[in-house]
């Protein structure tokens, strides 16, 4: 990650350059181009078979994957491992179909077989799938069904698949069908109230979202009387002996407050928990997206009802330039022309003789990057190419939409082999345009800059780390650290991507400086004496005793600095820091002391902002535009389609990162409410995020690293034949050992302690799985470890070292204690306040 700023400086006084002369060619080019309307969808959708019953919706893709990545679904395998499937055709003739069976992290090739026999018609092709007895119980493989049509060779079908000797996933495949049945019912039914834990603290303003704290009334859709319009689709999005995970996806309609019949867009998920032989809803949830349809009715003299909206379309991605606006409603781009009330839908997947299985594929993302007072728009499409020239392919494409010649022209593409779920994690952390029209994108774990035509991009800061740097909330400032350990930061370099303003902080003799965030534009940092900085073997704590704010003209704003009084972290808030502080007790151990805050001084008036919510008796709280009437009130809407390019001279563009190949940062994805919630560097982050849903967490080899929703009640791990510690500054080797001995490991746990390796380092190079940092988890998070067999290793003031390896029924942890060659019980509020006191310093591993 190290990088010269003054490479910056001239890599981006050379890209406006190579801007201009582009522009001009670009220019030169423009009047031999010729415009077409994008392509049809054409790929066939492969639909799985269980117990009779579709499941799992899989689309294709025509360019290769990262087989970790592709966990959408998961496909159970019945008793005698024939798995039937169907193919929609589409109107293709399907010559082959062929499987592969690999291990989650793709390196392992199970099987691999060829369909011997596919039956149907011109519509439907149906076959099967018969495994072999390779695959070993309870053991999650990935399955690729790979589809040759007389056009296309190898369209790639992903779905997880698990063996089971018994499973419940069709029964809670039958609940979630019957839950969601339910609650169309206006009548008040036991069957569905006594699986909701209804709260008055839950917020039923919006249709747009319920979930299993919603009331019974907001769960059965309040006064709007929607009706089911086409198919359901049923996606198994997680299982294991107890619990299953459905996704249900469906289209509805229902009257508005104005008597018009609207459509509405479903998705209900579901975690059903099996419990002697009942069935129990321990995690719901259910969006609704109104389908938006520019007319008279929905568009009128600068103000846009878009309707219903679920919190995940929220905020709304729209941009303003003079009487131009562009905005994102239902998964389509619009722009609007309050001069000349003209409305147009700018990019789109839908088609309208098409059934929407396919074009309303929702694994797409729109960036807006610039509109500008002619009405031209640049704009970037991330994710799943549901048709076009990009059709089955992930990617991100780089447009312009030209009004004089009302066409699209695709600038550049960039292909992933990530899914959009990881995708969007990725790119939406930072893609901004700047005033010197470069694009900057982050990709991966680099940051690129790409000129307009997409002629040219360079990598400009390569392999960023966990927490060695922070972003700007508009996207238009980077800050990193340039050492790469984070509590020994010398330098920070500070980029505004505007105008390709840099500069460089240094830390005087002493002590280290950490980037902390930026507020309005303006740089935040911590700084911190090295004598101050305390590295325990689990649990770094890194006290500032300063917080600095640099303006981007280099001149210091503030300074807050408060004698005897530590900073340990902050939280940028709109118009305030919040900084979370700790004080030295008279023991000289560490203790939180009163958050405080640093106010701004001057907060710039809010401009009127152009969303406006509103509140209706039947829909409750819809979502609009407000731009302002024109002056002209007596032309009519018009609704107009741009032109897509057709065979122009668009840039493929291989982002490839010069960062250490050999050094690889683990992330943690975190999957709840059937999709990616977020990827982590931080195991404990990753948990906190999806643990009030029952979601999981997944490391980068796929294997499981946590999941709340299976942990039994009483749980004991034998440490008959653990070794004793001599003494207590052996107390840490001795517990390792005890750990690797479990695994059928060992290692000379006392020289690689003495030679500075931390104990998450001496597991995760022992082990035969990896080792987990659950620094910060909370006891009910860590318990999920005990529970499956894996001891805990906690290491508190002065390196003291044990193990928890179980607990009880009476709510208490039994903890190892390696001095006393034995165990103890204390009680889980006494641990939770012990252990938080340390910052819950945990490690464990799994395999």
């Amino acid at each position: 990650m190290k990088k010269i700023l003054r490479r910056i400086m001239i890599l981006v006084l050379v890209f406006v350059a190579a801007v201009a002369a582009v522009l001009f060619l670009t220019r030169k080019k423009e009047q031999e181009v010729v415009y077409a309307v994008m392509d049809g969808a054409t790929l066939p959708v492969v639909v799985m078979d269980f117990e009779g019953s579709a499941v799992n919706t899989l689309h294709g893709y025509t360019a290769a994957m990262d087989i970790p990545s592709m966990r959408d679904t998961i496909t159970p395998i019945p008793a005698d491992r024939k798995l039937p499937f169907c193919i929609k055709t589409y109107g293709n003739k399907i010559k082959s179909v062929e499987y592969d069976v690999r291990s989650l992290d793709g390196t392992n090739l199970i099987e691999s077989k060829a369909v011997a026999a596919l039956s149907g018609d011109s519509e439907t092709v149906r076959g099967e799938l018969i495994l072999q007895d390779l695959l070993a119980k309870d053991t999650e493989y990935v399955l690729v069904i790979k589809v040759t049509t007389e056009k296309r060779d190898d369209i790639c079908y992903y779905t997880r698949i698990r063996y089971y000797e018994d499973t419940h996933i069709g029964d809670q495949i039958a609940f979630a069908q019957n839950f969601s049945e339910l609650a169309f019912s206006k009548t008040v039914n036991e069957e569905l109230t006594i699986q909701l834990e209804s709260s008055n603290d839950s917020d039923d303003s919006s249709l747009g979202y319920a979930d299993i704290r919603s009331s019974y009334r907001h769960v059965t859709w309040g006064d709007l009387d929607p009706k089911r319009s086409g198919e359901i689709r049923v996606d198994i999005k997680e299982m294991n002996e107890m619990v299953g995970s459905i996704q249900l996806s469906y289209s509805v309609t229902a009257e508005g407050d104005s008597g018009k019949v609207e459509t509405y867009r479903v998705k209900e998920f579901f975690c059903v928990r099996y419990v002697d032989g009942k069935l129990w809803l321990i995690s719901y949830e259910r969006t609704m997206d109104q389908a938006f349809e520019a007319s008279d009715a929905t568009v009128q003299d600068g103000s846009i009802d878009l309707g219903i909206i679920s919190p995940s379309n929220l905020p709304i991605e729209l941009q303003s330039a003079g009487d131009y606006t562009a905005f994102v409603a239902d998964g389509e781009l619009w722009g609007y022309n309050k001069k000349e009330n003209e409305a147009s839908k700018l990019f789109s997947f839908e088609e309208k003789n098409d059934d929407g299985i396919r074009t309303l594929y929702d694994q797409h993302k729109f960036r807006i990057i610039n509109v500008d007072d002619s009405g031209n728009v640049a704009f970037t499409v991330y994710g799943y190419m549901n048709r076009g020239s990009h059709e089955g392919e992930c990617g991100l494409a780089f447009y312009q939409y030209t009004r004089n010649d009302n066409a699209i022209n695709e600038i550049f593409y960039i292909p992933s082999d990530k899914p959009y779920q990881v995708m969007k994690e990725e790119i939406g952390t930072l893609s901004y345009v700047g005033n010197n029209q470069l694009f900057y994108l982050m990709f991966g774990n680099s940051i690129y800059a790409i000129d307009f035509s997409g002629e040219e991009y360079v990598e400009l800061i390569s392999g960023m780390r966990e927490d060695s740097f922070v972003i700007s909330g508009d996207s238009s400032a980077v800050a990193w650290q340039e050492e790469e350990d984070i509590y020994g930061g010398k330098t920070i370099h500070v980029f505004y991507m505007d105008d390709g303003t840099t500069y460089t902080i240094e830390a005087p003799q002493g002590e280290v400086i950490r980037a902390l965030g930026f507020i309005d534009g303006d740089f935040i940092y911590g700084r911190a004496k090295e004598a101050d900085i305390e590295r325990g073997n689990l649990v770094v704590n890194y006290p500032m005793y300063a917080i600095e704010i640099m303006g981007k003209d280099q001149k210091l704003q503030t300074t807050y600095h408060r004698d005897g009084i530590y900073i340990r972290d902050i939280q940028v808030e709109e118009g305030k820091i919040q900084l979370f502080r700790e004080v030295r007790d008279g023991d000289g151990a560490w203790v939180a002391a009163e958050d405080d805050a640093l106010i701004q001084n001057q907060i710039n008036e809010e401009e009127k902002s152009v969303v406006v919510t509103r509140v209706s008796k039947i829909k409750k709280t819809t979502y609009g535009l407000d731009l302002a009437s024109s002056d002209n009130k007596t032309k009519t809407l018009s609704i107009t389609t741009p032109k897509e390019v057709a065979g122009n001279d668009s840039r493929v563009l291989k982002l490839t990162s010069t960062a250490d190949a050999g050094k690889t940062t683990e992330k943690y994805y975190a999957y709840a409410n059937g999709r990616l919630e977020g990827v982590y560097y931080s195991p404990a982050e990753a948990i906190d995020s999806i643990y009030d849903s029952m979601g999981v967490v997944i490391g980068s080899r796929q294997n499981y690293v946590w999941t709340r929703a299976n942990r039994k009640t009483e749980a004991l791990i034998d440490m008959e034949s653990a070794p004793t510690a001599a003494a207590e500054g052996d107390r840490l080797a001795v517990c390792l050992s005890a750990m690797l001995s479990l695994e059928g490991r060992t290692a000379d746990t006392v020289g690689e302690l003495q030679a500075g390796k931390s104990a998450w380092e001496i597991l995760n190079e022992t082990m035969p799985g990896q080792a987990v940092d659950l620094e910060g988890c909370i006891l009910n998070q860590m318990l999920y470890y005990v529970d499956r067999g894996y001891p805990v290793l906690a290491v508190t003031q002065g390196d003291k070292a044990e193990l928890i390896v179980g607990y009880d029924i009476y709510k208490n942890l039994i903890i190892y204690d390696p001095l006393a060659g034995g165990t103890y019980l204390m009680s889980e509020e006494d641990a939770e306040e012990y252990y938080g006191s340390y910052g819950y310093p945990f490690v464990s591993w799994v395999r």
